[in-house]
């Protein structure tokens, strides 16, 4: 296992690589790598004229953008991460996209770029990336015929089961809000003629005044109940003959 090719190289050591197919974001790129006083920095508007110069002089970094042609940015990656493509398969690679899902995100991982970002892209945002990556300590790991970054199908797999923890959770909130908000308007129907608020004085009653409305609501209530049952479906209670006059009997 190695380190990739930029650990531990500062800023101003750096040979950078950029690739996209569009002329004003390349020549933008450039001029914020630039600016930082790298040591080299070439651009290329297609992959595959790329690949043959870093095959000549390999960078320590490649950015990249992803749809490309004849060769997209994807397929770079996947080339280069070859154990073939020594040494070629430690340039570490940001990937430059405007289209920065989360499912592209994870498969851009898992095929071995070590940083995505977004489009429109900010000069200091990219400085940073370039420093992260210098101190990056991760490792590249031979898996089969090809490189990958150490560690990183594990993140990826945490992520996604986070992903789905979280997903669960939502199906179960978007499940039981319209019951819970259903039990509160029923609450609320209940509650309705429970006036807390003298309307004459504009105040709020006090605690015994408000017990006081709710005892005689909850009585009216059960009036109304006994009302609307008919005689035969109320409790019936037990009556107990007087033993007074049937002493004898």
């Amino acid at each position: 296992m190695e380190h990739h090719s930029a650990f531990g190289l500062d800023i101003e050591s750096l040979d950078i690589v950029i690739v996209d197919d569009s002329k004003t974001v390349l020549t933008m790129i450039r001029s914020m790598i630039s600016s930082m006083k790298v040591a080299r920095v070439r651009s290329y508007d297609r992959g595959d004229l790329a690949l043959q110069a870093i095959l000549q002089e390999p960078p320590n970094v490649i950015l990249t953008d992803l749809a490309m042609s004849p060769m997209s940015g994807m397929q770079l990656i996947r080339l280069i991460r070859q154990q073939t493509m020594e040494p070629l398969c430690f340039i570490p690679v940001i990937v430059i996209t405007a289209h920065a899902t989360q499912a592209r995100v994870a498969q851009l991982f898992e095929v071995g770029a070590h940083h995505v970002l977004a489009k429109p892209l900010s000069s200091a945002v990219l400085q940073n990336r370039l420093k992260a990556l210098s101190a990056d300590r991760r490792v590249m790991r031979l898996e089969g015929d090809r490189y990958v970054i150490d560690g990183m199908r594990e993140v990826l797999a945490e992520k996604q089961s986070r992903l789905q923890s979280l997903d669960k959770a939502r199906e179960f909130h978007e499940e039981v809000l319209p019951k819970a908000k259903e039990s509160q308007r029923e609450a609320d129907e209940i509650l309705r003629g429970f006036d807390m608020f003298d309307e004459d004085n504009g105040r709020a009653l006090p605690y015994a005044s408000s017990g006081k409305r709710i005892a005689e609501h909850l009585r009216e209530a059960r009036k109304r109940e006994e009302s609307e049952t008919p005689a035969s479906n109320r409790p019936q209670t037990k009556r107990y003959a007087s033993v007074r006059g049937r002493s004898g009997r």
